[in-house]
């Protein structure tokens, strides 16, 4: 039998900080270098929060998630 499988990756989440643990990714080239290893793995699905580069705290700037969405278009398999 061949299942398919739905593999979520959130690469920032909405709570975690830098304070709460040094793997929340902060920059944008750093969240899609995250999302384009996890695709490498085999992810399925991207849940994208973004974050204020200068603060670290998630943001709902849709000129940050555009620089995410344009700089995956650019990467391989995204």
């Amino acid at each position: 039998m061949n299942e398919e499988l739905i593999l979520n990756f959130t690469p920032t989440g909405m709570i975690p900080t830098k304070s709460m643990t040094f793997h929340v990714s902060i920059s944008v080239s750093k969240i899609v270098e995250d999302v384009h290893q996890a695709v490498e793995l085999g992810i399925t699905l991207v849940h994208l929060h973004a974050r204020d580069s200068i603060s670290g705290e998630p943001t709902y700037k849709k000129e940050i998630y555009t620089e995410i969405f344009e700089e995956s278009a650019n990467m391989p398999q995204i």
